[in-house]
């Protein structure tokens, strides 16, 4: 494992650490869409679920990931 993908999972850690432990009912989310600049409120379920998301993209951009076994 290289520095930089133990960086990425101390990051990814933290945050959904944070996350979890966070107990907010509502989260202002940020969106770039076109040029523009958007701040929707989601609910903690919402939030977590991008949170989710994100910490597995972020995986998946950082470490060769084996695939999923197929059920046949």
């Amino acid at each position: 494992m290289t520095p930089e993908q133990r960086n990425i999972l101390t990051i990814v850690h933290y945050y959904l650490q944070m996350d979890s432990n966070d107990e907010s009912e509502t989260y202002e989310h940020t969106i770039e869409e076109a040029g523009k600049i958007e701040t929707i409120e989601v609910s903690r379920e919402q939030h977590l679920e991008e949170v989710m998301r994100w910490a597995a993209q972020e995986l998946e951009k950082h470490f060769e990931l084996l695939p999923e076994p197929k059920n046949d």
